[in-house]
């Protein structure tokens, strides 16, 4: 069974790396275990790491 099916790509159009995130407290949980403030911060991650870091969920993992 392919899990990642139910995984989704976050949206991180036109961010930087030293992207100064919003503050709003909306968490997702990456396929990497981790918890994220929200969809920007998990963008952010992506970027310093190169890892391609999914949302699994909205919510706390």
């Amino acid at each position: 069974e392919d899990k990642s099916r139910s995984y989704h790509r976050p949206t991180c159009g036109g961010l930087s790396v030293n992207q100064a995130c919003p503050l709003n407290y909306s968490p997702v949980c990456g396929n990497d275990g981790i918890t994220y403030v929200n969809e920007c911060t998990l963008c952010v991650q992506r970027m310093h790491t190169n890892a391609d870091i999914l949302i699994v969920k909205e919510g706390c993992c």
